[in-house]
């Protein structure tokens, strides 16, 4: 989708909830809103290849490591690194996962890292339109900054043109693309031994939980994102749900990425589950009401920065999923994630409905697979 056609999408469903056409909703989640802001609409990074992932030159932890990133540009990290900017919440999340978090010195604040302990210690890096504070970067002095994919390119060139060191990451549109990321994540910053048991154990939980779902019924489900919205199979969120053995019903009205779905869709299709945010309430009408998932209260509740933010903490919802989906398949739960407060469902003060719907559209169409 192009940013002309996001931003009239977003521009409209901003008028829609102001306006209360949505009616009351309760906090949603943002997708890879996630890696920011609290935001009222993001730039459009470039949509990259599906499969295409950043290659660092070396395989051990040593440097300089040489990376060629998502905007085609060769980076070089001459030293570990000691200050690190984190620019996205996942790119936090995967930080703070293999034992690192002592570098950052600074990352989105908010509720999209609040789960995070220490996080809200740190200097706020974006604004309140997914766009970086470069003086507060610049400021910190970082020896890398760390970009996730939902940055627009244009700002990433703007730090490089300050003088910073700017790995852009690519967009990781599946689990997979998660732990070579978060591999890679750890080469750059000197924490390979720690990110390699991270991602160790992220592959060992798919590739679990795939054996189980070949061999399970694949339930037909419908996640729920607010306002009407849903994600389409080909987003970071509809992997998750087919990973975990789901058939997404978004499929059958032709919506690939992120849209309405109709309560006529919902109804012909049937959904055995309903998953969605923590801390919404499903929008009630007849044919919602009458949908398998709502008479056998098959609804399920996941953590909306976990399930939307492309880091290690994915594999949670991930496993409450496969556990629902197919109970007698699925394997047992294994992830213990440190540096991690108790989360709730992801959502902070002053975060309304406004923000967080315009932030699905806004954000939400970057976590998608190509």
């Amino acid at each position: 989708m192009t940013r002309s056609r996001l931003a009239v999408v977003a521009m409209a469903l901003l008028l829609v909830v102001s306006t209360g056409a949505v009616g009351a909703v309760a906090p949603t989640q943002s997708v890879e809103s996630a890696d920011g802001a609290q935001a009222h609409g993001a730039s459009i990074a470039p949509e990259m290849d599906h499969g295409q992932v950043l290659q660092a030159q070396q395989s051990s932890c040593s440097f300089p490591v040489e990376v060629t990133d998502a905007t085609g540009e060769t980076v070089t990290v001459e030293e570990e690194p000691d200050r690190v900017v984190a620019l996205g919440a996942s790119v936090a999340q995967t930080m703070w996962a293999i034992d690192a978090e002592s570098k950052v010195v600074g990352l989105p604040t908010g509720y999209t890292t609040a789960y995070l302990n220490g996080s809200q210690n740190r200097t706020n890096v974006l604004g309140t339109s997914m766009n970086p504070i470069v003086e507060n970067i610049v400021d910190l002095d970082p020896d890398v900054v760390l970009a996730a994919n939902i940055i627009d390119e244009d700002d990433v060139e703007t730090l490089r043109e300050n003088g910073l060191t700017v790995v852009y990451f690519e967009e990781a549109g599946s689990l997979d693309d998660v732990s070579e990321k978060t591999r890679l994540t750890g080469e750059l910053v000197g924490s390979c031994e720690d990110a390699d048991a991270v991602a160790d154990e992220m592959e060992s939980t798919i590739e679990s939980i795939r054996e189980s779902a070949d061999d399970g019924e694949n339930p037909t489900v419908y996640y729920a994102m607010g306002g009407g919205y849903t994600a389409g199979p080909d987003t970071f969120i509809g992997d998750v749900i087919a990973t975990a053995g789901g058939d997404n019903v978004a499929a059958a009205a032709d919506i690939q990425t992120y849209g309405e779905i109709s309560e006529e869709v919902i109804a012909q299709e049937n959904p055995d589950w309903i998953v969605m945010p923590e801390g919404r309430q499903l929008r009630t009408s007849a044919a919602i009401n009458a949908t398998t998932a709502v008479r056998n209260d098959q609804i399920i509740r996941v953590n909306a920065n976990f399930i939307s933010q492309p880091g290690p903490r994915v594999t949670e919802p991930f496993q409450d999923l496969s556990a629902a989906f197919n109970p007698e398949n699925a394997p047992s739960s294994t992830t213990d994630t440190p540096g991690t407060t108790e989360a709730g469902d992801g959502f902070g003060p002053g975060f309304g409905p406004v923000a967080a719907l315009v932030a699905i559209v806004s954000a939400g169409l970057l976590a998608r697979r190509p």
